[in-house]
C-alpha cells in the first residue's frame, strides 16, 4: 500500500464512536429538542458515522431511550447530590447548592418531566428521582430543625418551585433564592 493510499484512506476513514457517545449525543438533543427529537439519523450526522453505528451499539431506538433513562436516573439522583453535597456538612449550603443544581439541569429535568407524561418508564424514572431528591431535601430540613411532616412538605414545595420555573418563566431576577430563604423561614 503506498503512502497515498494510506492517507486516501484516513481521510475517508469514519471516526470510532463508542456506545457512550451515542448516548451522551442522544443526552444533548433530549435536553435541546425533547424526547420526539432523539432521531438515529440526526445523531449519526452529529458523529460523523452512518446509521450501521447505532445499530451495532444498540438493537433499536428504545433501547436507546432506555439508556438515556438511566444516564438520567443516575445523574439526577447519584451524581447531582454527590455535587451538592461535596464536603459540608451544612444543610442550608447543601439546599442552596441542590438548587443551583437545578439550574443547571433544567433543560434536561424538563425533557424528562414532558417525556414523562405520556411514557410509563419515563415517569418511572422520574418518580424515583424526585424520591431520592426528596427525601435528601427533607433531611436537610430536619436538621435544620423542622419535624418531619414540615421538612416533607416544604421539600416538596421547593421541588415544584423547581419544576414549575421551567413552565413559568418569569422575567427579571430569578425569585428562586427568595423562594427558598421564604421557605427555610420558621
Amino acid at each position: 500500500m503506498t503512502a497515498r493510499t494510506k492517507t486516501a484512506r484516513a481521510k475517508t476513514a469514519r471516526p470510532r464512536v463508542a456506545r457512550r457517545d451515542w448516548i451522551e449525543a442522544a443526552y444533548g438533543e433530549l435536553a435541546r429538542a425533547g424526547e420526539r427529537g432523539v432521531a438515529i439519523t440526526a445523531l449519526a450526522a452529529r458523529l460523523g458515522v452512518t446509521k450501521g453505528s447505532f445499530y451495532w451499539h444498540f438493537q433499536d431506538r428504545p433501547e436507546l431511550m432506555r439508556a438515556l433513562l438511566d444516564r438520567w436516573a443516575h445523574e439526577r439522583t447519584d451524581e447531582m447530590l454527590r455535587l451538592a453535597l461535596g464536603s459540608t456538612t451544612d444543610p442550608r449550603e447543601r439546599l442552596r447548592r441542590i438548587q443551583a443544581l437545578g439550574r443547571e439541569v433544567a433543560p434536561i429535568d424538563r425533557a424528562m418531566r414532558l417525556w414523562a407524561q405520556h411514557e410509563p418508564a419515563a415517569e418511572e424514572a422520574v418518580r424515583h428521582a424526585d424520591r431520592a431528591l426528596l427525601g435528601h431535601i427533607a433531611a436537610c430540613l430536619e436538621d435544620l430543625g423542622f419535624d418531619e411532616e414540615e421538612a416533607h412538605l416544604r421539600a416538596q414545595l421547593m421541588l415544584r418551585v423547581w419544576a414549575g420555573g421551567y413552565l413559568v418563566p418569569g422575567t427579571g431576577p430569578d425569585p428562586r433564592e427568595r423562594m427558598l430563604e421564604i421557605l427555610l423561614a420558621p
